[in-house]
């Protein structure tokens, strides 16, 4: 064969001589033989597991290669995967009926629905009983789907739409009004002059393009469709992957920004509607919120209008301390615990009291369900486990360790009655203060500085966990994590397997009373794999050890060491041999958000090492702010005049020698008050009981269970006691002058989070919460089909 070169030399002089047609052809092969394009040789379903394994970025990129890699590109399988290979979950009981509805009205006027405001109209025709009243039609193809959308792509200009899915979160608007930034403590973003300055809601593909990005098609941005394209194989609109996966993006990007708008419950134009004193505990769901309060009444609220749904329930003796609801019809129950020993349960859709019992000895501090169990925790140290529904004798569901007390017991029929105690589990040496199950384990959180893991089955506490200096107010588990907040100012994560502290959290001022974890990782990462990065971590630790590092401090002692807040590097590795790496590992959108008695809310983000880092910092004063004028100077008149008796309660325990100073600590949380000389001072026992539930359930007995520490009850034992004496009419009379007005404390009792919102109340009247929606009614909507996940 001839050299390369000889070749290529006699190709140039014989393809000249050749007639123009076969010059076309030998050009048409060349193409073939040096241009080769898997898009077209490839079949589809090797193409898509291909591209299965780029990420979100790297499909946007090849999607500009060619128009059929952008077919390919845009394919819903793809997007669908990229969704949930980010932990997000959509709830098909809110997506399946807009889908129906776009099947009735056509996807074209659902889209401008979900693109507007008009929620109240769209929720009403989406709903069930709306798609059971009126006859479902066929729509032509023409009218539901026009080809000016069927032929909409998901991006022209890579950059553009790059710009958009992944960087979003790097691009911080600047633009955006003041009132949606009231409260933020973050740090402005760097290269911030460089970066383009646009609010989030202004981030829309839909917004029309200029006449000069028109002339130049290949810098049209086009936007993913609302609704799936149809053919003949999918005959009923579907939501659109690469929508969803835009939007829920757009919204992770709210929360890393900091783009919110406030609000509150009551609406401010109805004050009337709020609870009469401190909010104590909340929960809600998309639709609905429920709080219960020191007025001794439960509020059931529309989140759509932030209005009171029905009048309140009446029916706890004392404060209403924790509560849990389900509103699904199948359900359709509130249970709730209070400072009157009695836990409640509730028929939701209509407030009636179903069953009322004496649940504990003294104040049940908190509890939860699930669909087998209700789990009650208190301040007389116990746990109790009640049956949700009637069980057989030989229920599988009957702890194993009770039940030979049944089959001694005479029931009838066989029955063990609905809401019957089943268990107790004793073993905390104060009062727990917070319970979760999950599975067929129980985790509770003390005031004796101590969390405990239950096995039902044997009514035995399995593991213990240590850490906190302090008592423990709150607790969470998803069956892989503790993570739990203290007195001790600090939020700390637990293996829970293996019971080894990996991520000490720092940054709140004071007791931390309420904490919830999203890490978002329990389908996408198996424990195997959470193993090995765990495993790999320590090796990076021995290998640095053996160089000759230091390895950091352990003691947990003030003083003693800074403790790790999730970093893998050696020199910050405080525990080795656990089965979750440092920090707890989670997806790249794993979010903890803690509320205090310093009256913040933290959002915590994980940093590029992997450490928990304060991302947001909010506070609630910024919308308490906006109550009217007449509610706030009523609420001043009170404070002073609770203030002026507090003083009078004070004067009195100095004069029978208490040891204790007259007024807490201001960086201290509220201790037990088990003084009887303030007990004794109260005209109302029913709410006196309240005040000392209260200050139990926020890490009781912390203090007392520290080395040394004396009884340091009495401070609180005073404030107790000068709050109950203001609720007397008698003793309010002539205390009113001589003390200034004072705003009302925003120390959280309680919050949560989805992926759109944090709600949370505080000891302050009015329930306060944040929407990383932000006034975009499509990411509204969106966060609303989202599933919130561990």
């Amino acid at each position: 064969m001839l050299p390369i070169d000889k070749r290529h030399a006699i190709a140039q002089a014989l393809v000249p001589t050749l007639p123009n047609p076969q010059k076309e052809e030998l050009k048409l092969l060349i193409d073939r033989l040096t241009h080769f394009d898997p898009a077209i040789y490839l079949p589809t379903e090797i193409f898509l597991l291909t591209f299965s394994y780029l990420t979100p970025r790297e499909l946007l990129t090849a999607g500009a290669v060619s128009r059929i890699w952008r077919a390919r590109a845009q394919d819903e399988r793809l997007w669908r995967s990229c969704f949930a290979r980010e932990g997000w979950v959509m709830d098909p009981t809110q997506t399946e009926p807009l889908e129906q509805l776009a099947e009735r009205r056509g996807t074209k006027a659902v889209e401008v629905m979900i693109k507007s405001s008009e929620r109240g109209k769209m929720e009403d025709e989406a709903s069930p009983s709306a798609l059971e009243r009126r006859s479902s039609r066929k729509r032509g193809r023409d009218e539901a789907f026009s080809d000016g959308e069927g032929d909409r792509g998901l991006l022209g200009h890579v950059d553009e739409a790059i710009s958009q899915f992944d960087g979003a979160v790097d691009e911080l608007s600047h633009n955006v009004h003041v009132d949606s930034m009231e409260g933020v403590e973050a740090a402005p973003p760097t290269n911030s002059a460089a970066r383009i300055r646009r609010s989030s809601s202004a981030i829309d593909a839909n917004d029309a393009p200029p006449e000069d990005v028109l002339s130049n098609p290949a810098a049209l941005l086009l936007a993913p469709p609302v609704f799936q394209p149809r053919d003949s194989q999918q005959q009923k609109p579907k939501l659109s992957w690469p929508y969803l996966y835009k939007q829920r993006r757009r919204l992770e990007a709210n929360w890393e920004n900091g783009l919110y708008k406030m609000f509150q419950l009551p609406h401010p134009d109805h004050p009337e509607e709020g609870h009469d004193e401190c909010v104590y505990t909340i929960q809600h769901t998309h639709r609905h919120l429920v709080s219960g309060s020191r007025d001794r009444t439960i509020r059931i609220w529309d989140l759509a209008t932030n209005r009171l749904k029905r009048a309140p329930l009446v029916g706890h003796e004392a404060s209403v301390l924790c509560l849990q609801f389900d509103e699904r019809p199948e359900h359709d129950i509130i249970v709730s615990g209070g400072s009157d020993a009695y836990v409640i349960v509730w028929k939701f859709s209509t407030g009636e009291i179903l069953h009322k019992a004496l649940a504990h000895e003294e104040s049940v501090l908190n509890l939860r369900f699930d669909d087998r169990y209700i789990v009650t925790c208190s301040k007389d140290k116990s746990i109790k486990i009640w049956t949700r529904h009637a069980l057989a004798r030989d229920s599988p569901l009957v702890p194993a360790h009770v039940v030979s007390d049944f089959a001694t017991m005479h029931l009838i029929n066989n029955q063990i009655p609905q809401y019957s105690q089943l268990s107790v589990l004793n073993g905390h040496m104060a009062a727990v203060n917070a319970v979760m199950i999950h599975d067929n384990t129980i985790v509770s959180a003390s005031g004796d500085r101590s969390i405990k893991a239950w096995d039902i089955a044997t009514g035995q506490a399995k593991k213990n966990y240590s850490g906190h200096l302090k008592g423990i107010a709150c607790v969470q588990f998803d069956g892989r994590r503790i993570v739990s907040g203290s007195s001790d100012n600090t939020v700390r994560i637990f293996d829970a397997e293996q019971q080894t502290e990996i991520a000490c959290l720092t940054g709140h001022t004071n007791l931390v009373r309420t904490v919830q974890a999203r890490f978002g990782d329990l389908d996408i990462v198996s424990a195997e794999e959470l193993a090995a990065e765990a495993r790999k971590a320590d090796l990076g630790f021995y290998a640095a050890l053996a160089k000759g590092m230091q390895p950091a401090h352990v003691s947990r002692r003030h003083g003693g060491g800074r403790r790790n807040a999730g970093s893998s590097r050696p020199e910050h590795m405080l525990a080795l041999g656990s089965k979750i790496p440092p920090g707890g590992g989670g997806s790249r959108w794993a979010k903890i958000v803690s509320g205090s008695y310093d009256e913040t809310v933290i959002v915590w983000k994980k940093d590029s090492e992997g450490n928990w880092c304060p991302r947001v910092k909010l506070r609630q004063h910024n919308q308490a702010a906006v109550v009217p004028n007449h509610v706030q100077t009523q609420a001043h008149h009170h404070i002073a005049t609770a203030q002026g008796h507090l003083l009078q309660a004070n004067h009195l325990l100095q004069a029978q020698q208490q040891p204790a100073p007259a007024h807490p600590p201001q960086n201290q949380p509220a201790l037990h008050p088990n003084n009887p000389a303030a007990a004794a001072n109260a005209p109302n026992p029913a709410a006196q009981a309240g005040q000392h539930s209260v200050t139990t359930s926020t890490a009781t007995t912390s203090q007392q269970q520290t080395a040394g520490a004396p009884n340091n009850t009495n401070a609180a034992a005073a404030a107790a006691g000068g709050q109950q004496q203001a609720q007397a009419p008698a003793a309010a009379a002539g205390h009113h002058g001589g003390h200034p007005a004072a705003r009302e404390s925003n120390r959280v009792f309680k919050l949560q989070f989805d992926a759109r919102r944090i709600i949370c109340c505080s000891q302050n009247r009015v329930i306060v919460g944040w929407d990383f929606a932000n006034g975009d009614p499509e990411l509204e909507r969106v966060g609303e089909w989202s599933q919130e996940t561990a």
